[in-house]
């Protein structure tokens, strides 16, 4: 019996599985920071956004690079990024210290955004995509931050 328990132990995941309570708080703030890009809210968005800047920067190099909240705006309102309601959140994956979601957007109309294929690929090259992953990360407050911008449209 004491090999059995020595082998499960050996098996199990070294990963700490977060508790629902936490996977519910990682949902409740992706929720919250793409319903705030989808209103405009974009400073309050800010505080909820880990992820890297270089892009957003990248697109206007006129807004500060500590100007999180006008990065966002910029991407947003340019509609280089989807800034769209959320049709459905489902938990993909969790562990290593990140919380996965898979994200649909609806289009205003209420129809599903569907990302086609960009820049000269046909849909053999660069499939149609609806949904979206996106990354939480915990913080040491207890928080959690996005990793992940909406999805991006050129």
């Amino acid at each position: 019996m004491a090999a059995w328990g020595a082998l499960a132990a050996a098996c199990a995941s070294t990963d700490p599985i977060p508790a629902q309570t936490d996977v519910t708080a990682a949902e409740e703030a992706l929720s919250s920071f793409l319903s705030m890009l989808a209103s405009g809210e974009y400073d309050q968005a800010a505080g909820l956004y880990g992820g890297p800047l270089d892009s957003l920067q990248a697109w206007n190099p006129e807004i500060d690079a500590q100007d999180v909240g006008g990065l966002l705006g910029y991407g947003c309102e340019s509609h280089l990024l989807q800034c769209l309601q959320v049709r459905s959140i489902a938990l993909a994956e969790h562990g290593g210290g990140e919380v996965v979601f898979n994200v649909e957007f609806s289009l205003p109309d209420g129809t599903q955004f569907v990302r086609g294929p960009c820049c000269g690929a046909t849909s053999a090259e660069m499939p149609d995509q609806s949904v979206f992953v996106f990354r939480i990360q915990p913080q040491a407050d207890g928080g959690f931050v996005v990793l992940d911008l909406p999805p991006y449209v050129p």
